[in-house]
């Protein structure tokens, strides 16, 4: 195995970091969800809401950083684990970037801070991709 993640370093760079990014959202989420919750702008009305927040922002987190972990592991392919975290990262973003038009929400603070963020990560993630592909003939 570390013979495969030595030949694909972009590819198991970006893996390691998409791992880290999901787990530690799941983490914090699970943990601290109404915390967490504030500073993404959103409150919830009751107890179903503060679980429904563990749940989507928590427990799909961890699911995303387990399957792309395990996508690693399993087939020997970190380069499985960087599409995947590239298909997930840039529909969230373009998700987000479309609608923060669409609702109007460029006033937030939050998503000042995570269109920024979000756009720099996933230049990274192609950046790593385009190095797995011309560099490191991943495909």
């Amino acid at each position: 195995m570390l013979e495969v993640l030595q030949h694909n370093i972009a590819a198991t760079v970006a893996t390691v970091g998409l791992c880290v990014y999901f787990l530690g959202t799941a983490i914090v989420f699970i943990s601290k969800p109404l915390k967490f919750a504030e500073q993404y702008s959103m409150l919830p009305k009751d107890e179903a809401g503060k679980t429904e927040i563990r749940v989507y922002y928590g427990g799909i987190s961890f699911a995303l950083g387990l399957f792309l972990a395990l996508l690693t592991f399993v087939f020997q392919k970190p380069f499985y684990s960087l599409v995947g975290g590239l298909i997930f990262s840039n529909t969230v973003f373009f998700t987000r970037l479309t609608f923060t038009f669409v609702d109007k929400g460029w006033k937030c603070a939050y998503t000042k801070l995570a269109i920024p963020a979000e756009g720099a990560f996933v230049v990274a993630l192609w950046i790593c991709f385009a190095v797995a592909v011309a560099v490191e003939h991943a495909i």
